[in-house]
């Protein structure tokens, strides 16, 4: 973990010309100002650096903001010449205090909420997928006369290609998972220019060219910097590969959407309060079950953070979910990690269900917080799911606690408003509320477009 006195001997040493100043929005669109390297110095860790009209990311108000770049995410970035990236916090210029809508500073902020439960670390690990494309063209035309778009894949199964056509993409093996060779890449630079973990990586269900990646686990903090970062290299290596990687939650209409698994675990020191080696079901603790309440209790709110697009719920109507438990998440949001007997180390909590547009500086913050309040409130979980929750009857699904997740992203945002106690002393009010009319203005626009299956569907009406 580089300090800042070897940050700035390292840039100085190896001639680095431009510093990346990467920050997020409150959506999780990441931003960079580039500053040269001469101009890093002590002050620029304790003052922050000043960038020009930042407001106009983060919305004006009365307060100066400043970027302050963290040491420990310095990296050289390995695609451009002599240039290097720090993830920064954002706060207030004068005052030094964190700025509130910096959604970096609410996963950083959520380690004052576990100490005060007596909680020593929050442990986080995430299964990420995305799709890999070889073409995508919008014809957006002049709004509202036409739009269009088109997507080009080897793998599509819509080619007259050799490498199309598969009836299952999970596991494929080469030549026909055509994408690996970029998707190594990928790991690799994470691993070894960024020095994040990365536990696997393979080719997902999806035929057309879907990745799935595997980070090793970190403090929610370093969690949420490694998915962000991972995006980034993604991104960038894929163009340098004439293809386009895709975080979208459901890009092809009738193949597998992208999900992002949330694997946590709480630990008191060196002990993981969700493991008891006796529990005969999943060797879950009391604590376990608890937290898993908390978050199927809040599991509609959560859905405003964990699925946060409106094609979020196109996703989950094709790969359905509950608000339910189980050891093999049939359909449940949360499961838990029972392959490995007597590891204590291995045992977590993990929220299936979202995807992959959430910000992982709100969404891990917010399902953590779900799990609290179930452990503070000793909320029940009830009986696991033992079958497809799509197969048991209602009376079945009531006995256990299963209840349906929102249909839309506005009755996700309509959960949320209704049941952000939960939240208070985690996210801050001026942010949720900032983040609502983001999100209501996103449905307005998409309800106030047509759409070209509009057209084919209702022309002749």
């Amino acid at each position: 973990m580089p300090s800042q006195e070897n940050v700035i001997k390292f840039i100085n040493s190896n001639n680095i010309k431009w510093i990346d100043l990467q920050f997020t929005d409150i959506l999780g669109k990441l931003y960079r100002f580039s500053v040269s390297g001469v101009g890093i110095t002590d002050q620029s860790f304790s003052k922050g650096v000043e960038g020009p009209s930042l407001g106009e990311v983060f919305g004006y108000d009365e307060k100066e903001i400043v970027l302050v770049p963290d040491s420990k995410t310095f990296a050289r970035i390995p695609w451009e010449t002599n240039s290097a990236r720090m993830i920064s916090d954002v706060s207030v210029a004068l005052s030094m205090e964190k700025y509130l809508k910096d959604p970096r500073y609410v996963a950083e902020h959520m380690n004052i909420n576990l100490k005060a439960a007596g909680i020593t670390a929050a442990r986080i690990s995430t299964e990420i997928e995305f799709y890999m494309f070889d073409g995508v063209t919008i014809d957006k035309g002049v709004l509202p006369q036409s739009s269009s778009y088109s997507i080009d894949s080897r793998e599509g199964y819509w080619n007259p290609t050799p490498f199309s056509g598969n009836k299952k993409g999970v596991y494929l093996n080469q030549p026909y998972d055509t994408y690996s060779t970029l998707r190594a890449q990928i790991a690799e630079t994470m691993m070894e220019s960024f020095s994040y973990p990365v536990e696997y990586h393979c080719h997902s269900k999806g035929r057309a060219g879907q990745q799935k990646i595997g980070t090793g686990t970190l403090s929610l903090s370093d969690s949420a910097d490694a998915i962000a970062t991972l995006k980034y290299i993604a991104r960038n290596a894929s163009i340098v590969a004439n293809s386009l990687a895709t975080f979208m939650p459901l890009p092809l209409s009738d193949s597998n959407g992208n999900g992002q698994i949330i694997g946590q675990s709480l630990w008191k020191k060196d002990r993981n309060i969700f493991y008891d080696a006796t529990d005969k079901y999943a060797q879950i603790s009391q604590n376990a079950r608890y937290y898993i309440g908390g978050i199927l209790e809040h599991a509609s709110a959560i859905c405003a953070f964990t699925n946060p697009t409106s094609n979020s719920y196109k996703r989950l109507k094709t790969e359905k979910y509950y608000a339910g438990w189980s050891r093999h998440a049939v359909e449940s949001i949360v499961r838990i990690t029972n392959t490995i007997q007597n590891n204590d180390i291995e045992k977590k909590v993990q929220f299936v269900g979202g995807d992959c547009a959430m910000n992982p500086y709100l969404a891990y913050p917010v399902v953590i917080a779900a799990g609290l309040d179930g452990i503070k409130n000793k909320t029940e979980c009830g009986d696991p799911a033992q079958k497809r929750i799509s197969l048991m009857t209602e009376k079945e699904k009531r006995e256990n606690k299963i209840r349906p997740l929102p249909s839309t992203l506005l009755e996700s945002l309509e959960a949320l408003q209704s049941d952000e106690k939960f939240l208070k002393g985690v996210v801050p009010s001026e942010m949720i509320s900032e983040y609502m009319e983001l999100k209501l203005e996103e449905i307005s626009k998409l309800e106030n477009t047509v759409s070209p299956s509009e057209i084919d569907m209702y022309f002749n009406v």
